[in-house]
């Protein structure tokens, strides 16, 4: 970036401002692939806080943050799903400047795959494989409809037959006004989303889900469409949120293979 001469250099702000949209969860000396995880909707970065030792040794992972949670609590957040896109790739450009791929459940995934359109778009890396986690690919039925209208009661019973937030926090009112903002703005990003305009992607797409979640098999499919290359499909025992329930060491074990093909 120029440095003005009326301002001064904006170098460090701006590179504070990056490193505000990662976590780094650890940095191996010689990584051959750094990986970014993409959270769903409600979460933070912590939500992949357990993964570096479960993959292998050679791999960076990075969890992404957007604005109003964890160390980012009190930003204003995304609701839009192209401004998300945009401001998230925007704090990203940094972190793709060597091989990478992306893993992003639910509302993650939806992202992960308008980062990799945008990073096309602009002529810059795109990742090595993009990896897509309960989910529904573009043009499936949205599984639930308008939830950002949803009451504060039907939130909490959607959360609960979900499963992954701990019932401490679904009965607590002071934790739940905390969440439950966060948790609207969120959907109502997975609302917004919409296929990017522009050509076909050229990575591999891997493409998990829960047997029993509301992503059916033939929605998880429909991601075959957005790439020239190949395409996989795999479920595991659980609902939404088998990746942190019983199928944990299964998908891990599935990612860690799929990454060890793309290297």
């Amino acid at each position: 970036m120029s440095t003005s001469p009326a301002t001064g250099s904006s170098a460090p702000a701006t590179a504070a401002r990056n490193r505000a949209w990662v976590r780094v969860l650890t940095t191996p000396p010689a990584a051959r692939l750094r990986l970014l995880c993409l959270h769903p909707a409600g979460g933070g970065p912590s939500f992949f806080r357990d993964w570096p030792a479960r993959l292998p040794g050679d791999i960076e992972v990075l969890s992404v943050q957007l604005p109003g949670r964890e160390s980012r609590f009190g930003e204003p957040l995304l609701s839009d799903y192209p401004r998300a896109v945009e401001e998230l790739y925007t704090g990203l450009l940094p972190y793709l400047d060597r091989p990478y791929a992306m893993f992003g459940h639910s509302m993650g995934g939806l992202l992960a795959y308008g980062l990799a359109m945008a990073a096309q778009r602009d002529g810059v890396r795109t990742p090595e494989r993009l990896l897509l986690s309960g989910c529904s690919g573009p043009g499936a039925k949205p599984a639930k409809p308008g939830r950002t209208g949803w009451s504060d009661e039907e939130l909490v019973a959607d959360l609960r037959e979900m499963g992954g937030t701990p019932e401490g926090v679904l009965t607590d009112p002071e934790l739940l006004a905390l969440i439950l903002p966060t948790l609207r703005a969120d959907y109502a990003i997975c609302d917004s989303f919409g296929r990017p305009d522009g050509p076909l992607l050229d990575c591999p797409v891997s493409v998990f889900g829960g047997e029993d979640d509301v992503h059916s098999v033939d929605a998880l499919r429909l991601w075959s469409t957005t790439t020239r290359a190949a395409t996989s499909v795999r479920t595991f025992p659980g609902g939404h949120f088998y990746l942190s329930e019983q199928s944990a060491d299964s998908l891990l074990a599935a990612v860690t293979a799929d990454l060890t093909a793309t290297a």
